[in-house]
């Protein structure tokens, strides 16, 4: 096997560079830094070389978190869908309908349950009445909320029977 050839960048095969010395005069770039500053300083306020004040470390006691309430809603999202009973009809709202009605006003704070019961107590009986000439007693109906066009869609499997704006 013939030897491969060296690759410049490789630094096995490169012999070690010698930095030359700083000359003695040199001064390294932090002081020179400084000493520009200290007397651009001194150029534009006579008499006063100052350099920014160090930076002060602050200590002591990190103050508490408030008190949590003991009351405070689980703001979860929920896993299974809302049922409610109403005029025959067994109406169901998923929990992707459930998450949108957060969307609307007066909901912040409130858990998802909290706000769907408070969706049926207003509109299930609108709803009923919307399909109650369309679908047959006892059949479970879905309900599909659209909090921007404030809009409930009505479903009976896969077709809408009834839109109601809230």
């Amino acid at each position: 096997m013939s030897p491969s050839p060296t690759h410049p960048d490789d630094p096995e095969e490169q012999p070690p560079r010698e930095e030359a010395p700083p000359p003695e005069d040199a001064i390294p770039a932090e002081e020179s830094a400084v000493s520009s500053l200290a007397e651009g300083a001194s150029r534009e306020t006579p008499g006063r070389a100052e350099l920014p004040p160090p930076a002060v470390a602050v200590t002591g006691r990190v103050p508490a978190a408030p008190p949590v309430s003991a009351v405070r809603p689980a703001l979860l999202d929920r896993r299974e869908p809302l049922y409610r009973a109403c005029r025959g009809y067994r109406l169901r709202l998923e929990p992707p309908d459930l998450a949108r009605l957060r969307e609307l006003p007066g909901s912040k704070g409130k858990t998802d349950e909290e706000l769907g019961e408070t969706f049926f107590d207003g509109q299930a009986e609108r709803i009923a009445d919307s399909v109650a000439g369309d679908v047959p007693a006892g059949a479970e109906l879905r309900v599909v909320v659209d909090p921007y066009s404030r809009q409930a869609f009505v479903a009976l499997e896969n077709s809408i029977r009834g839109i109601l704006s809230f």
